[in-house]
């Protein structure tokens, strides 16, 4: 095989792996609870963080082709400071939606990681730090790949708004982020791997790397899980107390 054709096929074996585990993944398939919601904006605030200031920069840092570094920086610019198409960062939009599902700036500001989304920083930071720049490239993108090809799941908008009650304004950081994550992920954005893999041995340590990131994937959303549906659990328990006293239950969006 010429290194053309394996890169091509390295490119297809990612993205074929990379939605297999993401179909594996409750988070993604089951149906969204207010719980599993909230849970999901707090830690992504931490994960967004983190990518902006620790994995992209990581890797990055070891990457030899210009063009992925320019890219990645317009994006972590577009995240951080400014996305032209909507006047403000994507930070911004982000920590408007926790507020829309009933958030607090001082909840945003505090939340701290969960044990097993710990464990998944951990490794994805290893990753970017220690392995082949490109695992690291994929490792901050496979979660974009998977929210945006995966045709049912609770990045769509209309998870949201069901769960929640919110109207389309509301919702907005969903349905833009599903075009914007089409532009930082999957096979024509990981074109540049073609140019940049020239061995099977690196085609074996990308793939060891995606598998690692795979892992701390599966490791966050179970973090996410089991916090959100304790929350439920706590909820619903505060709903039935309320109701033996007379009293009506909160909406969704109120804690």
């Amino acid at each position: 095989m010429d290194e053309d054709q394996q890169a091509r096929t390295l490119i297809d074996e990612i993205a074929g792996y990379t939605l297999k585990v993401g179909r594996e993944i409750s988070w993604f398939c089951d149906p969204l609870t207010p719980g599993r919601g909230r849970e999901y904006m707090l830690q992504h605030v931490l994960r967004n963080r983190l990518l902006s200031a620790v994995l992209r920069p990581a890797w990055m840092s070891r990457c030899p082709d210009p063009e992925v570094v320019r890219k990645t920086i317009g994006q972590i610019r577009q995240e951080l400071v400014r996305a032209d198409q909507i006047g403000t960062g994507h930070t911004a939009i982000l920590r408007q939606m926790g507020r829309n599902i009933g958030l607090t700036d001082a909840e945003m500001d505090a939340v701290k990681t969960h044990a097993l989304v710990d464990a998944a920083f951990h490794i994805w930071e290893n990753i970017c730090r220690n392995r082949h720049w490109i695992a690291g490239w994929l490792t901050t993108s496979a979660d974009e790949f998977i929210l945006s090809t995966l045709p049912r799941n609770n990045f769509r908008p209309e998870a949201w708004k069901t769960a929640f009650g919110l109207n389309d304004e509301q919702v907005f950081f969903f349905s833009y982020h599903l075009k914007a994550d089409e532009d930082h992920a999957g096979q024509r954005v990981w074109e540049p791997i073609l140019r940049n893999v020239r061995s099977a041995a690196e085609h074996e340590e990308i793939l060891a790397g995606l598998g690692s990131a795979l892992i701390g994937e599966q490791l966050f959303y179970q973090g996410v899980c089991e916090a959100g549906d304790e929350w439920d659990r706590q909820r619903r328990g505060i709903a039935t107390a309320a109701r033996s006293a007379g009293v009506t239950p909160a909406p969704n969006r109120l804690r």
